[in-house]
């Protein structure tokens, strides 16, 4: 079963963010970065949702057709117990995957 992703633009929270949820486990991986305005504005984290932020916390990032590959620095590293995180995407409804990649190469751009 794929991930499913989605672009969230919260303004009311000062933040965008991709998220990807795995369905089956309840896992979630949310690359985000500040508004214009922000404390941090030109630096994304990444997060399990529930978790502090890492800043900085891909290092580099891939996609492979709907594969999505991150390498994670090492404080990431120990948040998801993995050095690389790699699945297969699905688009929430209304969105596509070309989408969130376009929006993950801003964000990490």
């Amino acid at each position: 079963m794929a991930i499913i992703g989605s672009y969230e633009h919260h303004p009311d929270l000062g933040c965008e963010a991709v998220v990807f949820l795995d369905s089956e486990s309840d896992a979630c991986f949310q690359i985000q970065r500040d508004l214009p305005g922000g404390r941090r504005p030109d630096e994304h984290c990444v997060t399990t949702g529930a978790s502090a932020p890492v800043y900085g916390g891909v290092t580099q990032w891939r996609r492979v057709e709907d594969r999505f590959e991150f390498a994670l620095n090492r404080r990431a590293t120990a948040l998801f117990a993995d050095d690389v995180l790699s699945f297969e995407v699905e688009a929430a409804a209304g969105q596509t995957v070309d989408e969130l990649a376009a929006q993950l190469t801003r964000i990490l751009g």
